[in-house]
């Protein structure tokens, strides 16, 4: 659902009082696990590995509880929203697209792909572009799964005409397309494993068009028992590369000049090649080898029908040899109207790839309707190509050939506004299956607006701001810390080209906490200065509240500056705005964490009575927290609050207490769409749980791994956990733990993060015999 082009607009969230405060996590404890744990998981999980006598039982208490065991789990933004958020459901999967019309010259390697699909799982359709590579292995696609309900299907060309997608970027395709959690994204084999189980024994086909390269789709299954999997595409290998042995490869080259011609009369008025039949002949052995161009030909035939066949010949031979479709399209576009053309020049000038019907009607200015009859006629000429719903690309051949747009500038704006408009409705209704859908659809496409230079000195740069702002509601809820720092760069430098200093702290501030929750503390406390910089003269009294939160965070980092997180919370206090119920109930979070802290302290000096104390004084904080939050309707810090305390409950001694809080959080988690929250939730349990139950507690971490990040505590204390559960995959277990601390790699890292460390590099006497 996407708001109507004229229709009424979304609540505008770009104001410059507002722009520092948007989408920054509000909670210290939010932030300060980002900071410490890399958006994973949390001191609770440790003290409960100690309680358990699992793991870390020579770490003292004050060293491990570093912070309270919460997550960036969604920006100020989405946060403020004050509704119920409805859990997530699997994205719908995209079909196979129809079947190209007539088939010609290929059942051979139709029936080879089918057959090596059904004998060995994963398949490779490999061929160069214009050969009919994809169009073989959709017909492929179609004979094994004749039913839609059967096909899942992804279109790998990103946004990026320059540059292939990532392989990061096809994971997330993927996964997005098979309704799995985009968390396992991080981790190849992971996210292998989510391909299996979505697919295995489902009879059910996974079909990857348009790969660049192996890199992209390395990663997958090579088998997968009960389904097919295929990929089509140039397949490009590394100088020293080639596709492994186990992957059965289909090559697809050029037809043959007899199913060529074929084809061609399939396309062309009965008799129209026999009047000249060695002028056909010659063009068959030249040119009639690779569908595009056919296809290309047999427009120019059906709009030219009293020209000699000769002619053509005689101007394809003329030209050079790769150009041909150039010449053919150049012809095309004399028969277009104005409209059209203009707008395939504005397309061939903009940085997106793709664009729907409602981005064209933006950039051409007009009304849908007209934008439609617009790509139609350019798709009848072959100028452009549909792509999924109601998207165009402009056919590469075609670019060379359109004169650049005179009023390319107010296109770009318009387009700039539209988008923005597109992130704020969909940023409001996060985390909505429609809003996730749309979002996995378009977020490279923000990326590439934030990313281009923006038009004109002096002009507003609002729509830019807007969609920062969006991205960073969306990647902080996926948890793509990666994209974020993209966003956050592209918002920095947007912001000085214009002379915004107040989206310039913006852009620091996020960056900052990016940096805390990539492990990176002291390029953290370098973004923190710079938008304390930005703020002006006006001192530290008239910081927004989100600079003072993130100075808490960072001071946390650096070790146990109590006095000095404590003042930082206050300021942040008195900065809420009067009636921000959320922004209190986060206070009294932040508060309540503070204590825990002092308690773990005292508790490393042997003063028990006082960390009680201070224990229970941060219960206190939680219940009135929990009340607060409630009120306000925030799921978010309500399910943080409920975590909070299940970890105090422990603390206290009080297991069923904690067993049932953190079941709860699990459900409030999983209601506002956090599935690392919820993730983060099931490696405490897990750990919670005695060696006789080790089963259970594996199942637990299996599921966690699914949605926690590569990098992180929690990821580590899974895997450490996983390595005592199942001693025959132990070592495997440990050097991925190890991997998850990669970001304290060459940095001070802290004594709880040394010690996980060399609990993983040192194997139980089991493993060891």
């Amino acid at each position: 659902m996407t708001p109507p082009a004229g229709g009424p607009r979304p609540r505008p969230r770009h104001r410059k009082r507002d722009r520092l405060s948007a989408l920054v996590p509000r909670s210290l404890s939010e932030t300060v696990t980002a900071v410490i744990v890399l958006g994973s998981a949390c001191g609770g999980a440790i003290l409960k590995e100690m309680a358990a006598n699992a793991v870390l039982s020579r770490v003292p208490t004050w060293l491990l509880f570093v912070t309270a065991p919460l997550l960036v789990a969604g920006g100020w933004a989405w946060q403020r929203h004050r509704r119920e958020r409805p859990p997530r459901s699997p994205a719908v999967p995209r079909h196979l697209p129809p079947r190209a019309e007539p088939f010609v010259g290929r059942d051979a390697e139709v029936a080879a792909v089918a057959a090596r699909a059904r004998e060995r799982g994963l398949v490779a359709v490999r061929g160069p572009a214009g050969v009919g590579t994809s169009a073989v292995a959709v017909a492929a696609g179609w004979e094994l799964a004749p039913d839609i309900a059967g096909q899942h299907y992804a279109d790998l060309r990103g946004q990026d005409r320059d540059a292939p997608e990532d392989a990061r970027s096809v994971v997330e395709r993927v996964l997005r397309t098979l309704g799995r959690p985009i968390a396992a994204a991080g981790d190849s084999e992971v996210a292998a494993q989510e391909v299996l189980a979505a697919l295995e024994g489902t009879g059910t086909v996974l079909l990857l068009d348009n790969v660049e390269r192996w890199e992209q789709v390395s990663w997958l299954p090579r088998h997968v028992p009960g389904a097919f999997v295929m990929v089509a595409g140039d397949l490009d290998t590394g100088p020293d590369e080639t596709l492994p042995g186990e992957v059965s490869v289909v090559q697809i080259g050029p037809l043959t000049p007899a199913a060529g011609e074929r084809l061609l009369r399939a396309h062309v008025t009965a008799g129209l090649l026999e009047t000249d039949p060695a002028a056909t002949a010659r063009l068959a052995e030249l040119f009639l080898r690779r569908p595009a161009i056919i296809t290309g030909i047999a427009r120019w035939l059906a709009g030219n029908p009293r020209v000699p066949i000769a002619a053509l010949l005689k101007s394809l031979e003329e030209g050079p040899r790769d150009q041909g479709l150039q010449t053919l399209l150049a012809g095309q576009l004399r028969r277009v109207r104005p409209q059209p053309r203009r707008l395939l020049a504005l397309l061939a000038r903009t940085p997106l790839a793709e664009l729907g019907r409602d981005g064209a009607a933006a950039l051409l200015g007009a009304h849908e309707r007209d934008v439609e009859r617009c790509m139609e006629e350019l798709s009848r000429h072959g100028l452009v190509e549909r792509v999924r719903e109601a998207r165009v690309r402009v056919v590469e051949a075609a670019r060379a050939i359109v004169p650049p747009p005179g009023d390319w500038e107010a296109a770009w704006r318009r387009l700039a506004h539209r988008f923005a408009e597109l992130a704020d409705y969909h940023a409001e209704r996060l985390p909505g299956e429609d809003a996730r859908a749309w979002f996995g659809l378009e977020d490279k496409a923000l990326l590439q607006i934030l990313r281009a230079r923006w038009p004109g000195s002096g002009a507003s740069a609002g729509p830019l701001w807007r969609i920062a702002d969006a991205l960073e509601v969306w990647f902080l809820l996926e948890q793509r810390h990666k994209e974020r720092r993209e966003a956050a760069t592209a918002l920095a430098a947007a912001a000085r080209a214009v002379g915004d200093t107040g989206a310039q702290a913006t852009a620091e501030l996020r960056l900052c906490l990016v940096a805390l929750a990539l492990g990176e503390p002291r390029l953290a406390q370098e973004h923190l200065d710079g938008a304390t910089r930005l703020q002006g003269a006006g001192g530290i009294e008239s910081w927004p509240a989100q600079i003072h939160l993130a100075r808490a965070a960072t001071l946390l980092t650096a070790g146990d500056e109590f006095a000095a997180v404590e003042a930082s919370l206050v300021r942040y206090g008195q900065a809420l705005a009067g009636g921000d119920a959320t922004g209190q109930a986060i206070r009294w979070i932040d508060m309540a964490v503070l204590r825990m802290r002092r308690g773990q302290v005292c508790a490393a000096e042997h003063r028990g009575p006082e960390a009680d104390r201070l224990y229970v004084d941060a219960q206190g904080m939680l219940v009135r927290a929990l009340a607060v939050a409630r009120e306000a309707a925030d799921l978010s810090a309500e399910a943080h609050a409920r975590e909070l305390l299940a970890v105090v409950h422990w603390y206290l001694g009080r297991a069923r207490e904690a067993g049932e809080g953190w079941e709860e959080a699990v459900r409030l988690h999983r209601a506002a769409g956090d599935g690392v929250g919820e993730a983060r939730c099931q490696v405490q349990q897990a750990a919670a749980l005695t060696a006789e139950r080790r089963g259970e507690a594996a199942r637990l971490l299996r599921s966690a791994l699914a949605k926690l990040p590569p990098t992180g505590v929690s990821t580590a204390l899974a895997r450490l956990r996983l390595a005592e559960a199942e001693p025959r995959n132990a070592r495997a277990h440990r050097d991925k733990g190890l991997a998850a601390l990669a970001p304290w790699d060459g940095i001070a890292e802290p004594l709880q993060i040394a010690e996980i460390r060399r609990r993983l590099m040192k194997p139980a006497p089991a493993e060891e015999s």
